[in-house]
Order: C-alpha cells, then sequence, then structure tokens
C-alpha cells in the first residue's frame, strides 16, 4: 500500500521548485491513495488553484472532500474547488455551518464558511455530516466528534459562538474533526487545526482504531495558542508514543514549532506548502 499527502495550502513555503508556490493563512492536504484521489480541507481560497496546478494535482480525480472544521481559512476554497470537481461528496460534522467568531483588540469577526450551503449545493457539493467516526475507505476515518477530557486542554477564549438562549459563549468547536489514516508504518493523525485538543485527539485515535503504534502526526496542532500546561503534557505525550515523525503546520505558530524541533530533533519537520509525504 502507497499513500502520498501533499500540502496544498499553509502559511509558509518551503520549496524553491515549483516556482511560484504561494503561502496563506489556511490548510489543505492532498490525499493520494489506493483507493481514490480526497482532499483534506480546501485552505482559505487564496492559493489552492495555483498550488494545485504547479504541484500536478487535477480536482477532477478527486473522490472525495473531508473537513476538519467550518472556519475559512480550512473552507474557503471549496467553491472554486467545486467548479472543477462537479457533484461530490462532502463529509463533516453537522455543525460545519455553525456560527464561528474570533474576538480580536475587542471586536467581533466572523470566520465561519465564507459560502452559503445552497450555494455550494448547486455548485454539487453533495454534504454527508455525521457526528460519528466515518469510513471513508480501509484506510480513511474520519474521527467523529471528539470526546473533550483533558483537563489541560481547555479550548481557545478568543473562539466564541452563541448559546441557544443567544448568550456568547466559548466555541465548543464540536465539529473538530480529524483523519486518521492506516498504514503499514502505524498510524497517520491528519490535523486541521486540532481545536479538540491534540491530547484528546490521540485518546480518540487509539480508542477508535485500536491502534497504539502512531507513526505520524501531521498538521495544525493549535500549539500557538495554549498554555504552557498544555504544552508541556503534550510534548511529554508525544514523546511517551515513540512517534516517528511529527509535520507541524498552520497554527502550530513559530513557538510551537520551536519546541517540537528541540525536543523531537529529526523527527520534527515544517510540512509546509509543498510538502510530499510518501507512506
Amino acid at each position: 500500500m502507497s499513500i502520498r499527502l501533499t500540502i496544498l495550502c499553509e502559511n509558509s513555503v518551503d520549496k524553491v521548485s515549483p516556482y511560484g508556490l504561494l503561502g496563506e493563512h489556511g490548510f489543505s492536504c492532498h490525499l493520494q491513495t489506493p483507493n481514490g484521489n480526497y482532499l483534506f480541507d480546501t485552505g482559505g481560497g487564496m492559493t489552492i488553484m495555483n498550488n494545485a496546478k504547479l504541484l500536478g494535482i487535477d480536482f477532477r480525480k478527486l473522490h472525495g472532500i473531508m473537513f476538519s472544521h467550518g472556519h475559512f481559512d480550512h473552507t474557503g476554497g471549496l467553491k472554486q474547488v467545486l467548479e472543477k470537481t462537479g457533484k461530490i461528496p462532502i463529509y463533516a460534522h453537522p455543525d460545519l455551518f455553525s456560527e464561528h467568531y474570533s474576538k480580536n483588540s475587542g471586536k467581533m469577526h466572523n470566520i465561519g464558511v465564507p459560502w452559503p450551503r445552497a450555494e455550494l449545493e448547486k455548485l454539487g457539493a453533495d454534504f454527508k455530516f455525521s457526528t460519528a467516526p466515518c469510513q471513508i475507505t480501509p484506510d480513511l476515518l474520519l474521527s467523529g466528534e471528539v470526546p473533550h477530557l483533558s483537563k489541560v486542554e481547555t479550548g481557545d477564549p478568543n473562539l466564541l459562538s452563541h448559546s441557544a438562549s443567544g448568550e456568547q459563549i466559548t466555541d465548543p468547536l464540536r465539529d473538530d474533526l480529524s483523519l486518521f489514516i492506516n498504514t503499514d508504518k502505524g498510524l497517520v493523525i491528519l490535523l486541521g487545526c486540532a481545536h479538540a485538543g491534540l491530547l484528546n485527539i490521540i485518546d480518540h485515535a487509539i480508542q477508535i482504531t485500536g491502534q497504539k503504534k502512531i507513526y505520524m502526526v501531521l498538521g495544525g496542532t493549535h500549539l500557538k495558542f495554549c498554555s504552557e500546561a498544555q504544552m508541556t503534557a503534550t510534548l511529554n505525550r508525544l514523546e511517551d508514543l515513540d512517534i516517528d515523525k511529527i509535520g507541524a503546520s498552520h497554527c502550530t505558530g513559530l513557538r510551537g514549532a520551536r519546541m517540537l524541533a528541540e525536543r523531537f530533533g529529526e523527527c520534527f519537520f515544517s510540512a509546509s506548502v509543498g510538502t510530499e509525504i510518501d507512506i
């Protein structure tokens, strides 16, 4: 079995060739598998078409799209992708289109999906919503809703939503999903932003897959925004698991990436635009 993961959208570009790759605040990863090609997130919409063309990825050959959560920097490129794919299954949590806001300098900003659901469905989006784990292919398992059990992973207080009564609350981000990839080397955990908490996601992955060997963690870890207690607990757990590779993207942040690089040395890499991983 051979799987190729290609980072299409991310905050940085680390490759000289092909010339012209672009970075943006967001995330998207293309998966080429024995059971078809899939897209995990679509970035913010500023770079996905440019980067896909330069990296030789044809969206007309996609078998499905998966979303980690309903923030604009992960869903903004969907409309452009749909214009290439036509009708296609899209796997996500039912809260994908729920309210998502961020608070910055005292102001509320809408950071949810930038396109109306009806408009996307008219272009061919066939949404398949589920809170439960979803087996996309024999090797790809979308996590479903992740239980929030870790005491140190308390979420980002600057991400907000509203309760049923209209009260402003910390966004529970129930729609935060990850992808668990079964490989000959062990489990690969592909993250969008890890709003559910990396410790929670790892525990959930082990529980629902029965796979205790984690080969790689890849994607946005949200460690840029975490407390010292969460950072310490996360680094210790990753070390205890003896993970072979850790690829940091997007919301990991410079502080998080530096601490991961210092702790894990050659096991760490920056998963920037153009990074190709063959498993």
